[in-house]
């Protein structure tokens, strides 16, 4: 599924328009972006939980070139289903 497929459905069933879910949408897609950035964790009810995780930099071997190099320190997205979510999905 994706944002054009959720926008017509969100739409259909809280009665807006596609362009008034997509400005929601949008902003809730920055909102949970922003949180991440700033290093906080965005808590869904029933839904679940998104947070960054740091990566420490490390020394890996690059099997394409046949070369050791380090990958940096960073920060990647993560998202934990509430048990909610995960007995839905059984």
């Amino acid at each position: 599924m994706n944002n054009k497929e959720i926008l017509s459905l969100v739409s259909s069933k809280v009665k807006l328009s596609k362009s008034e879910c997509k400005l929601c949408l949008d902003a809730i897609i920055d909102v949970i972006k922003d949180a991440l950035k700033q290093g906080e964790t965005v808590t869904l009810f029933n839904f679940g939980k998104f947070k960054t995780n740091q990566i420490k930099s490390k020394l890996i071997y690059d099997f394409k070139t046949g070369e050791k190099r380090i990958i940096e320190e960073m920060k990647t997205p993560a998202f934990k289903a509430s048990e909610n979510l995960k007995q839905i999905l059984k």
